[in-house]
């Protein structure tokens, strides 16, 4: 049987997506109540961690940081068999999927990161970016593409072990640090008298354009902070692609400078409204909204 364990704005989509792929999963939440549509679907719901991997041989994961996923792995391979494996999709650090690749494998369990990139949309649609940690050849020998097909069109085999999540980080780093330099430069439009509407109009449509400067506009345009992506899990993935940056001794200021915003953001209580809250953060800084 197949397993999912966190059922949170990711993991929901596509654990409904993969049991209507299989048509009975069973499933695992801290907050049990989470399970109970899909028990509704025909899931089965465990009580604790340990039953799943008592019942699955292939078990997902989509949990929302470090402790979570370590605790929870700890859990799998301490009940689980060998010849299982174990897909995790959450976003933490190389070293951590390193270091539960490596705790997995003394059980004989297969521990793979494939952290997804696409948002609740995407993972509803089964659309999602999937980022390996392992290689193309051993992905397709593991059998694991026809359960991910359900959740994901486009693969990137990074080759080894932790190189799926530092493919995301830094992603990720380039995606929010580019709407820190946004929020900056509505800072700047809104000091010169330059309306929202004209200020997009023309980055839209000229080289200062970026994926994510598009993606937000309507959410800026309309005040809308509903969460796709909170800000807490950027302050989060910052944090991570900061830490790496330090394990690989590399130098990255604009890392820090937006890393900065998200934090006096989430200390202006914007942590679970959408990323974009940090542009008004920046605007309402600047003294101009």
């Amino acid at each position: 049987m197949l397993g999912f364990i966190g059922l949170g704005n990711m993991g929901a989509p596509m654990a409904e997506n993969l049991l209507k792929k299989e048509g009975r999963i069973v499933v695992f939440n801290r907050t049990a109540a989470k399970c109970e549509p899909f028990v509704e679907k025909g899931a089965v719901a465990a009580a604790t961690v340990g039953e799943v991997a008592k019942q699955a041989d292939l078990i997902f994961l989509s949990l929302p940081g470090p402790a979570q996923v370590e605790a929870v792995v700890r859990e799998l391979v301490a009940n689980g068999r060998e010849g299982s494996c174990i897909v995790d999709t959450s976003t933490v650090s190389p070293k951590l999927n390193r270091e539960m690749a490596e705790l997995a494998a003394g059980k004989g369990i297969t521990y793979v990161d494939v952290p997804v990139s696409g948002g609740p949309a995407g993972a509803a649609n089964g659309k999602l970016s999937l980022m390996i940690g392992a290689t193309e050849e051993e992905y397709t020998a593991l059998g694991l593409k026809p359960y991910t097909d359900t959740i994901g069109d486009k693969y990137f085999f990074m080759g080894a072990r932790g190189n799926g999540n530092a493919i995301k980080l830094i992603n990720n780093y380039m995606a929010f640090a580019a709407q820190a330099i946004n929020g900056e430069a509505l800072a700047m439009a809104d000091a010169l008298g330059i309306s929202t509407d004209a200020f997009y109009d023309v980055t839209t449509k000229s080289s200062g354009n970026n994926m994510i400067l598009g993606a937000k506009m309507n959410k800026i345009r309309n005040e809308d902070y509903k969460p796709g992506f909170a800000l807490d899990l950027v302050v989060k993935d910052l944090e991570l692609a900061r830490q790496l940056c330090q394990d690989m001794e590399i130098a990255n200021f604009s890392l820090n400078t937006a890393l900065q915003w998200y934090r006096i953001a989430q200390a202006k209580g914007a942590g679970c409204e959408d990323s974009s809250a940090v542009i008004r953060v920046i605007r309402e800084t600047e003294g101009k909204h």
